[in-house]
């Protein structure tokens, strides 16, 4: 008798709602339960991803390719902390789900938000310092035309306003968190890389306000303007206002 043969199962793109839940508790879990040194270094790989997505905004924007283009090359940052694993504060924010259903303590939250806040901060750092020793933006009072643009991003969110610093910062990461919640949903990587990609894109079309980013414009901007690294606090005034507009 010859055998009878299944109908093939379709292949479904993306995680059910239930598997979903199951997934980001699992995720929340291990982000909370994690060795504080590791939580720094993945903290630092992210802070770097996201200063080349911010460099790669600065290169676009120089070409003149405009926000929309410069904002889906920006999501690349986005892209290599999802597929290639860091640690991202603002993403890290949805781990607030977690302390609300008391699958970990808010001293672990506050803990994992504090040591990959700092790891993104080295990050975006080093790099915003070594992009700046390289020469790509040329040097001080001979700056190139990616030089002088950094120099203009970083002034224009320096003389931002506190409130309006901080409301960008909260229409910002709604776009983030939306973004990491469709890339956990999606099963294959093509799918995670264009749900990194768009809502990232949105955000920096419209203007909204990124701290991780941030640490990394600010501070290249500052060193083409020859402001040497201890006397770089001032980028606090645009960065504390914005940090707290993405935890709301």
């Amino acid at each position: 008798m010859a055998e009878t043969l299944s109908a093939p199962q379709s292949y479904d793109p993306t995680l059910s709602p239930k598997e979903y839940a199951k997934v980001v508790s699992a995720l929340g879990i291990k982000k909370a339960n994690t060795k504080w040194w590791q939580l720094l270094v993945l903290g630092i790989l992210a802070g770097i991803y996201i200063g080349i997505g911010g460099h790669l905004y600065l290169v676009a924007m120089q070409q003149g390719l405009g926000r929309i283009t410069a904002g889906a090359v920006f999501g690349v940052g986005l892209v290599l902390v999802v597929i290639a694993g860091a640690e991202l504060f603002t993403g890290n924010i949805i781990m607030l789900v977690g302390t609300v259903t008391r699958l970990f303590s808010i001293r672990k939250l506050l803990r994992n938000w504090g040591i990959v806040y700092i790891g993104n901060f080295i990050g975006a750092l080093v790099l915003a310092w070594l992009v700046w020793g390289s020469g790509l933006f040329g040097a001080p009072g001979t700056l190139n035309d990616l030089g002088t643009l950094s120099v203009k991003t970083a002034e224009a969110k320096l003389s931002m306003p506190f409130m309006q610093a901080f409301i960008r910062g909260i229409l910002c990461n709604m776009l983030v968190i939306l973004a990491i919640i469709m890339a956990t949903i999606a099963k294959d990587v093509i799918s995670k890389i264009v749900c990194c990609i768009l809502p990232i894109m949105a955000f920096v079309a419209c203007g909204f306000e990124h701290c991780v980013a941030n640490m990394y414009l600010i501070p290249a901007g500052l060193f083409c303007k020859g402001v040497a690294l201890s006397d770089q606090w001032i980028m606090f005034k645009n960065i504390v206002p914005v940090t707290l507009g993405n935890i709301v």
